[in-house]
């Protein structure tokens, strides 16, 4: 793993656990966790169903916020890639809305899945799923980049993957979040859970990265990537939370009530206070 950030080129000090590190410039955070995705379908600690039952109705909020903007900056009809496209809830969306969606997901779990609702879905990585040269209006990271090892190689293909004029999206978790602050504080006091629980330590593939927008800004802006438009997004439903908390077989009862409890009791605050889940929309400048 590079001990330099992304962001700023500062250097990565272990910060709290032998696993994470902070940039001691700009505060960036980086998870050095195990990556198991699965090529073929297996059973694994997470309950797809129950993960897709609890995550829809907050998706289809957000993605449908994210879509009018992507119409707005871009146009629609537009070819539209998703990277980690997952359960093919954004594919499905978008092809209602006119876009001609593709995706691109290395999960055997989730590619099925997709496959079963109609979407048009290749399984690996990306950019070598892709054919050479393939280009695309829109690129899609929801809740997707913060997985990814390789932050400025994944931007790096998407600038080149993008037509002139392209709009590359980007929706991440970030730590300036209520949410993500709460856990933290609780795991300075010790408690480890909820901060565990965010970076999906243990499941197939946990998060990398926790950024925040001028993070992301600032690497993206080093392959040519200008800023057009940042959204705040919802973080929580209340309804679907529980399924949404559950899906991870094993976990810990009281654990889950807690935060289940924790998310209820704070879901007015957290409308107003800074969000876990803000998008960024950068544009690829015509020569």
């Amino acid at each position: 793993m590079s001990r330099l950030c992304p962001g700023c080129g500062g250097n990565l000090r272990r910060h709290r656990h032998d696993w994470l590190f902070r940039c001691e410039a700009c505060g960036l955070l980086r998870g050095e966790l195990p990556v198991t995705i699965p090529e073929a379908a297996e059973h694994r600690g997470v309950d797809e169903a129950m993960r897709e039952d609890g995550l829809s109705g907050l998706r289809h909020v957000n993605n449908a916020r994210l879509l009018a903007a992507l119409a707005k900056l871009r146009g629609s009809p537009a070819r539209l890639l998703d990277v980690g496209s997952g359960p093919g809830f954004l594919l499905s969306h978008a092809k209602a809305e006119g876009f001609e969606a593709h995706g691109i997901e290395p999960d055997a779990n989730t590619v099925e899945a997709a496959r079963r609702s109609g979407a048009k879905v290749r399984q690996g990585y990306f950019p070598d799923a892709l054919e050479d040269g393939e280009q695309f209006d829109i690129i899609v990271f929801n809740d997707v980049l913060e997985h990814i090892p390789d932050v400025e190689a994944a931007l790096a293909a998407s600038a080149a993957h993008l037509a002139d004029g392209g709009v590359l999206c980007l929706n991440c978790p970030s730590r300036h979040g209520l949410f993500f602050q709460a856990a933290s504080l609780l795991d300075k006091l010790g408690l480890r859970g909820p901060f565990d629980r965010l970076w999906q330590r243990g499941l197939p593939s946990p998060h990398l990265w926790y950024f925040t927008p001028a993070d992301l800004r600032r690497v993206a802006g080093r392959h040519g990537l200008k800023p057009a438009q940042e959204l705040r997004l919802e973080t929580v439903q209340i309804r679907g939370l529980w399924a949404r908390i559950r899906c991870v077989r094993d976990a810990p009862l009281h654990l889950a009530a807690a935060a289940y409890a924790f998310a209820v009791l704070t879901w007015p605050i957290a409308r107003l206070a800074p969000s876990d889940a803000v998008a960024i929309f950068l544009r690829k400048e015509t020569p």
